[in-house]
């Protein structure tokens, strides 16, 4: 709680100090944040062939049913005697929005379900719903709130589900957060509070049917972050940010014959730029410092680089690329390691073939470095897809994915690497 009585004082203060300079520079636009000039070729309405939301009283709802199937050549995740399947996809989501001119309160619900048609012990549903609201104080400020609530399963190529499970583990998560907004001239001041809290349901080990015991990695994460922007000109804003979280696990776990706790305080800090230049790119890139407190001793504190970064390039209209990474402190679930510096990379290009046709490939990397124990996974997803608009009802989706994994170091446990091919085809129906 020191961390988040810290940053607010320090943004409190600092946010006096640039709002002073504002009034001084007595400059002002109401466009310094808009980011516009460009249209990615995923976000283009296409009224010929994109659905228009249905209006239920003062609601405008989006609803999508989906139906698909999947061919997965290594269920398992393993590097041998690798098992594959067909499975069948069902299910939908509904997302709503008032239409005021002011204020806003929106809904999102969605339910689907994996059937494996051989290995139906892989079989799994994931159900989601959120609630959100936002109160246009003044013209300046707004408050906003969200609450949530998921249930799902882990994939098998995730890291703590690598091997030894007879299925995947499944989790619950809920949370909510409060937020508050401020945009005045130049400056834009957002912050937010929240807390998440994590269950995860035991699992069973194959063959001998033991427990495997879950119950370590159920926690609660409390958090702030706030960012102070500037706005240099309507195309370029710079900004500084923090994050505080107090992560507090509801179990000690045994580790060499004592009780261990994985609860941990952190922050991160980062300065930033959040642009859109004539020059066809678009992006919003921070670099920082982020830093991991362990309560117990016996886990090594973490620190190091931050990052976090999204730009897009816009070569033509009908071609849009766009790069994203990061760095950060991450709890993989794996038993003796509670944190872990995951570095993500990732490219993506989208091309509008025609209006109703938009064909995409993606390359995205991971590595994950623990820390406690030797060992470090690279895990790479590489693939393409066709989106078919055949008309406002109906879209097909059609895609192909590569995912590899490997692992290295002394404490690798169970596999160190395998290949998985997906390839499916899903459609979407639009009431």
């Amino acid at each position: 709680m020191n961390h988040l009585k810290s940053l607010c004082l320090l943004t409190v203060a600092g946010s006096s100090l640039f709002a002073g300079t504002a009034v001084a520079q007595g400059q002002g636009s109401d466009n310094y944040y808009s980011r516009n000039k460009y249209e990615a070729v995923t976000d283009r309405y296409q009224p010929a062939f994109d659905p228009e939301p249905i209006r239920l009283g003062t609601f405008l709802v989006n609803a999508t049913g989906l139906v698909g199937v999947t061919s997965n050549s290594n269920v398992y995740a393993q590097n041998n005697n690798e098992k594959s399947d067909i499975i069948a996809r069902i299910g939908g989501e509904v997302i709503g929005r008032t239409n005021w001119s002011v204020h806003e309160v929106g809904f999102d619900v969605s339910a689907y379900h994996n059937e494996y048609m051989d290995l139906s012990d892989e079989s799994a549903q994931t159900l989601h719903g959120g609630v959100r609201g936002r109160l246009d104080v003044t013209r300046d400020f707004s408050l906003g709130a969200r609450v949530f609530a998921d249930k799902g399963v882990e994939q098998r190529y995730e890291p703590a589900g690598l091997g030894g499970l007879e299925k995947p583990i499944e989790y619950t998560v809920v949370g909510g957060e409060v937020s508050a907004d401020y945009t005045n001239d130049r400056f834009r001041w957002n912050n937010a509070v929240g807390v998440t809290d994590y269950n995860y349901k035991d699992g069973r080990i194959i063959g001998s049917g033991a427990v495997a015991d879950q119950d370590f990695r159920d926690r609660e994460n409390t958090y702030a972050r706030t960012r102070l922007s500037y706005a240099v000109s309507p195309d370029l804003a710079v900004y500084t940010q923090g994050t505080v979280h107090d992560e507090s696990y509801d179990t000690t776990q045994v580790i060499d014959g004592l009780p261990r706790s994985r609860d941990s305080k952190g922050y991160t800090v980062a300065a930033g730029v959040d642009f859109e230049l004539s020059a066809l790119i678009r992006g919003d890139v921070a670099v920082g410092y982020l830093n991991e407190d362990k309560d117990d001793d016996y886990f090594s504190d973490v620190d190091g680089l931050s990052l976090d970064g999204r730009v897009q390039w816009f070569p033509t209209r009908l071609t849009t690329l766009t790069f994203m990474g990061s760095r950060r402190v991450v709890d993989t679930g794996v038993y003796a390691s509670p944190s872990a510096l995951a570095t993500n990379y990732r490219a993506e290009i989208d091309h509008e073939l025609r209006r109703n046709i938009i064909l995409s490939a993606h390359a995205g990397f991971t590595d994950y470095d623990y820390q406690e124990i030797d060992r470090k996974d690279e895990m790479s997803n590489i693939g393409v897809a066709a989106t078919y608009k055949m008309n406002k009802r109906l879209h097909i989706d059609a895609f192909a994915r590569h995912l590899s994994w490997d692992s290295s170091g002394a404490d690798v446990a169970f596999v160190p690497s395998y290949g998985i091919n997906l390839i499916g085809v899903e459609l979407r129906f639009h009431p």
